[in-house]
């Protein structure tokens, strides 16, 4: 693909277009047609997590690079009190906000029939979606939306937290770096804001240099096999011990899990 027509990290505030990506990824359709693999890996952490996870350690979710999605907090709605959604795109974090306070919210009645699926539930009631809805939209407006970058040593300028108990990255880090020397140092950066002892997941594109985002709005990736990231974490104090992962080769990703070091 010649490189003009591709985008890069620096472009993002400028050329992303959050509502064509729902659209590509998270529309009725594109559910149906081929389901996002974060809707299978991410309700099994979070069921990890429930049945391991004392309540009191596990108040708090931070997802750093969220988009315009609310996936992971659906996800883990059964699991904390409180998450914070964050990303670099101000487009993004409009989106998420018409979302919270229903001015213009995003249909995500199809992504919550898939993890509820993933999860082992039966099909739901119009009523029952309405109400797993509203419970993470409550989860939300007790933590936040707020604005991030991974490239600050600290991460989220206006956390009002020191320490969080989970965070969650999935398909940001790829995108945001030029190089591995920049991904290691970012990878640092997101892990700072978790506990000791605090659970990091993770979900990474593997060994691809491109994605497209909708209508043909393709960005770069940077460039990642399993043990370049491997590394990364451990270098970012997770414990390698507890690393959980999944590998689809066929798909391209990896989602792991692990404690950061106590």
């Amino acid at each position: 693909m010649p490189v003009e027509f591709m985008h890069r990290p620096e472009d993002y505030d400028r050329e992303f277009d959050p509502d064509a990506y729902l659209q590509y990824y998270f529309s009725k359709e594109a559910i149906e047609d081929g389901t996002r693999i974060s809707l299978f890996a991410l309700p099994v952490f979070a069921q990890v997590i429930l049945q391991t996870v004392p309540e009191r350690e596990r108040q708090t979710l931070l997802d750093i690079g969220a988009g315009p999605t609310v996936y992971s907090a659906l996800c883990f709605r059964n699991v904390v009190k409180r998450v914070y959604l964050t990303d670099y795109v101000n487009k993004n974090l409009d989106i998420l906000k018409e979302w919270l306070h229903k001015t213009n919210p995003y249909d995500w009645q199809p992504t919550i029939k898939v993890i509820l699926r993933s999860e082992g539930s039966s099909p739901p009631s119009d009523n029952e979606l309405k109400k797993i809805e509203e419970k993470t939209r409550d989860l939300v407006a007790d933590g936040g939306i707020l604005w991030g970058n991974v490239h600050l040593e600290r991460v989220v300028p206006e956390l009002p937290l020191k320490k969080v108990d989970v965070v969650l990255s999935v398909f940001c880090l790829e995108s945001a770096c030029h190089n591995y020397d920049q991904y290691l140092s970012c990878m640092k950066n997101i892990t700072a804001p978790l506990r000791d002892g605090g659970k990091f997941i993770l979900g990474s594109v593997l060994e691809d240099d491109a994605y497209n985002s909708g209508r043909q709005k393709i960005f770069s990736l940077l460039y990642l096999t399993e043990e370049m990231i491997m590394n990364a974490i451990a270098e970012a104090d997770i414990d390698m011990n507890t690393v959980r992962k999944y590998v689809l080769e066929d798909e391209g990703v990896m989602f792991l899990m692990g404690s950061k070091k106590l």
